[in-house]
């Protein structure tokens, strides 16, 4: 998702102050978390949905703005049982998107694994809610970091120097191998940060 373009400063910066709310404080204002991460999930997919079509440039943004609305009004409406849906169909677009083709099999697995991460959640309650909201906060940090750390020149030569030295004789492409260890950090730091709010 390219958010680099002038047209994409704005939805990067909501996108970004969504992912550090839902991070660092997901289960404290979960009603808000699930309502931020079914608008994110919206935008994703009315993303996707509007570079499929050829539409005109006004139109893409209504598109994506009918998702974003509709899925983060879903969200907000169902609440604790939002978790379930917005994790089955995130999770799918995430395994999709980023790790496997479009195909149905692929489909079916993403939307397996998410239905499984959901259930979880809503049935563990607090650890995975703390869990799944930092993890969902890190992923919509990252989307919008990325572009701009990939911009680094020097970044393949120490993804390969890493891969080299964790995984003998082994180059790690930057694309996958930045992208997991940046979240995994920022979902660390913001799933910490909640246990530590919830003790206080």
């Amino acid at each position: 998702m390219d958010l680099t373009g002038l047209s994409g400063y704005l939805p990067s910066l909501l996108i970004l102050i969504a992912g550090v709310i839902v991070c660092g404080y997901g289960y404290r204002f979960f009603r808000l978390s699930v309502t931020l991460i079914g608008a994110a999930v919206g935008f994703a997919i009315g993303n996707l949905v509007a570079s499929s079509v050829l539409v005109i440039p006004a139109l893409f943004w209504v598109i994506i703005g009918v998702f974003t609305i509709g899925l983060g009004s879903a969200a907000f409406a169902l609440y604790e049982k939002a978790i379930i849906l917005i994790c089955t169909v995130g999770v799918a677009y995430w395994y999709v998107n980023g790790y496997a083709d479009p195909s149905i099999k692929n489909w079916l697995i993403g939307l397996g694994i998410g239905l499984v991460v959901g259930l979880a959640a809503f049935f563990l309650q607090k650890a995975a809610i703390m869990l799944v909201t930092a993890v969902a906060g890190a992923k919509m940090i990252t989307t919008v970091a990325l572009p701009y750390i990939f911009m680094i020149p020097f970044l393949s030569t120490v993804s390969d120097k890493i891969g080299e030295f964790v995984f003998k004789d082994t180059r790690l492409p930057p694309d996958i191998f930045v992208p997991g260890v940046l979240l995994l950090i920022i979902a660390s730091c913001g799933f910490v940060k909640q246990l530590k709010e919830d003790k206080k």
